[in-house]
């Protein structure tokens, strides 16, 4: 072979290498991972927000607390509220009349940060009904009617990549119930098929929540 048809058949060549690189398609998106990641295995419940609805919570005692809101909510079912930012907890609702709410959460005051106003000995004895104390404070219930189940994949300090079957929107908030730890308030970046990338509200540790399942 003439040296000029061996430059022009190794052209060729590279030319086919590269086309072929053109047609490959990813099926997951490019991500910019800024923290390493962690393989995991962990089941959890997935809560997709459809909105915030404000809410002022007026007295709380060590098993509960009571308040007031327009969100329609339901004796029975769970609620999940914040007082703060980006901390998310979830109580049970006990009875519901007009806009007034009651809910069942151990450790309310505590919760709602009015335990150290408290006087110990309240905390430990046994009344028939615990006292209530009058608070004041503003914050927001997650408004939601369906959660989903999921499977994460791998975990870092500020993500979470879940197997979910659920209908999501880039940028849409949710919040992810993992076994006997916090809920995790994200933010979606990226769906492919059942595959979702979330960012979280706020940095983990990591260790910790890899070993949340086992």
């Amino acid at each position: 072979m003439s040296p000029a048809r061996h430059v022009t058949v190794l052209v060729d060549r590279i030319r086919s290498l590269l086309d072929a690189g053109k047609r490959v398609v990813t099926t997951e998106p490019l991500e910019r991972r800024v923290d390493p990641r962690r393989k995991v295995l962990i089941k959890a419940e997935v809560l997709p927000i459809a909105g915030y609805a404000e809410t002022r919570i007026v007295n709380a005692s060590k098993t509960g607390f009571a308040g007031e809101t327009f969100a329609p909510l339901q004796a029975s079912h769970p609620l999940i509220f914040s007082v703060e930012e980006n901390q998310f907890h979830q109580g049970t609702v006990r009875w519901v009349r007009g806009r007034r709410f009651g809910v069942d959460l151990d450790d309310a005051l505590g919760i709602l940060g009015y335990s150290d106003e408290v006087d110990p000995g309240f905390l430990l004895s046994h009344e028939a009904r615990p006292r209530r104390y009058p608070v004041e404070l503003s914050g927001r219930i997650a408004l939601g009617s369906l959660s989903y189940r999921a499977i994460l994949r791998d975990v870092s300090q500020s993500g979470l990549r879940m197997e979910l079957a659920a209908p999501l929107k880039i940028g849409q908030q949710l919040i992810v119930r993992l076994p006997d730890r916090p809920l995790i308030l994200a933010t979606v970046r990226w769906q492919a098929d059942q595959m979702v990338g979330v960012e979280t509200a706020e940095r983990m540790q990591t260790l910790r929540l890899a070993y949340a399942g086992e």
